[in-house]
């Protein structure tokens, strides 16, 4: 099969010639038969008027025939370049009179005053056609003589072929020319997918630019926007690579020279209490690095193609949310804040990627738990009453009205908060709902900050605002 499709142009050259060559091939049996039923009905007339021709020349003394046809007559009568002719002249019942007697005798049955019948034999050994007529004797009616004229097929047959020939040949040399002029016109075809080709294969790797679509014929348009496509998606792959790398580097160089200057610093100690000192910053400046580390991973799975392939199932939001939360308990009481979860009494559905959602929870939550003072209160609720509705709110300092856009990019953190954080967490946030059209907004919570998350409706409805919170409060 790979031989078979491994050519556009022996394809349609095979899908082409396939049926035409089956319709020549009927044609040419058709003309066959046909051709066939031609030369039979000729020579059958001819010979039937040989036989005739005999019988007129027919006299009869009392009951007794006599063939008044002279040699030279009967000679001309016979003369056939290509068969051989006979006659015979035979008695209703056989007996033989006058002429050839290899001609094999008919069917009486068969035989009638009226109509001749045409029969093939053989005639020392050479197949021939036979053509039989009864002759009724002038003085006796009732009875009757055979009169049989007989040739050899060879000029039939030659016919039958001339015929077919002069069909079937004209027919196959158009059937060649047709598909020479396809195999060349299928060839200027292409040409223009030789052009792509050559247009794509010219490109240095780092060009992504769009193939220019505008000299390639209609169908192949479709491959075109194809291509494009995916070039596209490798460039936002590729630039969310570099942004990645960079972001990376950038982010991880603090940590990482904090951790080098507190391990020279402890090398160099004696005393104890200093050395347990720089150890103790080295564990605090590592899991600043592991986290950063794990924030920049989940970066790196929410860039657009990887956003794309990402598996959507039914979920419910109140158990995705109870089990961030309790998570997040011992983080909570580190700082001594009353974590707090508010859930649905039903099942909240949603459609989404339950690791994708998992870390928008805890984002949210630990961001709360990140900014708000020590001994403060965060609390998450769950509703569904519009639509499937997240809310994390807090009592911590809140965030500026015009800083509330800006909170939502990568590595920005508000100034004077004195938060030691990536600010990545809600930049995380904000992808994972951007992909599942969820719409985020920040709000003010009397003292503190509100972040409300509102998810489409199972059903794919545009999610509604809702600001009804139903459940029962579970603190830590």
């Amino acid at each position: 099969m790979k031989a078979f499709t491994s050519s556009i142009r022996k394809q349609l050259l095979s899908w082409l010639l396939i049926p035409i060559m089956t319709l020549w091939l009927i044609s040419g049996a058709i003309t066959y038969f046909l051709a066939i039923d031609f030369a039979t009905s000729a020579y059958d007339d001819s010979l039937l008027d040989s036989a005739r021709v005999i019988a007129s020349k027919l006299q009869f003394d009392g009951n007794k025939p006599i063939l008044d046809l002279p040699p030279i007559a009967m000679a001309i009568l016979k003369q056939n370049e290509k068969d051989q002719a006979f006659y015979q002249i035979i008695s209703e019942k056989g007996e033989y009179i006058s002429g050839d007697a290899s001609v094999p005798k008919p069917d009486f049955d068969d035989i009638s005053v009226e109509e001749p019948d045409f029969r093939d034999a053989y005639i020392n050994k050479r197949l021939a056609r036979i053509v039989a007529i009864a002759m009724p004797i002038p003085s006796d009616s009732k009875h009757y003589i055979v009169i049989q004229a007989a040739e050899t097929v060879l000029g039939r047959e030659a016919l039958t072929q001339s015929i077919l020939l002069g069909v079937v040949l004209p027919q196959l040399l158009l059937i060649l020319l047709a598909a020479a002029a396809v195999w060349f016109g299928v060839a200027r075809g292409l040409a223009p997918l030789k052009t792509l080709q050559n247009a794509v294969l010219s490109r240095s790797p780092s060009d992504l630019r769009p193939v220019i679509e505008d000299d390639a014929p209609q169908e192949v348009k479709p491959l075109v926007n194809a291509i494009n496509d995916l070039l596209e998606r490798l460039r936002e792959d590729r630039e969310a690579q570099k942004r990645f790398v960079a972001n990376a580097a950038h982010q991880l160089r603090t940590p990482l020279a904090g951790l080098k200057t507190q391990t020279e610093l402890a090398l160099r100690v004696d005393n104890p209490k200093d050395l347990h000192h720089s150890l103790r910053q080295i564990s605090t400046s590592a899991d600043r690095a592991t986290r950063l580390v794990q924030q920049l991973l989940a970066l790196a799975r929410l860039e657009p193609s990887a956003l794309k392939s990402i598996k959507r199932e039914e979920l419910d939001l109140n158990l995705i949310a109870r089990n961030a939360t309790r998570e997040l308990v011992s983080q909570a009481l580190a700082k001594g804040i009353d974590l707090g979860f508010d859930g649905s009494r039903h099942d909240v559905s949603i459609m989404g990627d339950a690791t994708s959602l998992h870390d928008l929870v805890c984002n949210l939550i630990e961001n709360a738990i990140l900014y708000t003072q020590d001994g403060g209160n965060v609390t998450v609720r769950v509703a569904n009453q519009l639509c499937p509705t997240l809310i994390v709110d807090d009592n911590g300092p809140g965030i500026p009205e015009h800083e509330r856009e800006r909170v939502f990019e990568r590595f920005y953190r508000i100034l004077g908060s004195r938060v030691t954080g990536s600010g990545l967490g809600l930049a995380i946030v904000r992808e994972i709902a951007e992909a599942h059209a969820a719409k985020i907004e920040l709000s003010e919570a009397g003292k503190g900050t509100k972040v409300i998350v509102r998810f489409p409706n199972i059903d794919g409805d545009e999610p509604q605002a809702n600001e009804v919170v139903e459940g029962q409060l579970v603190r830590n």
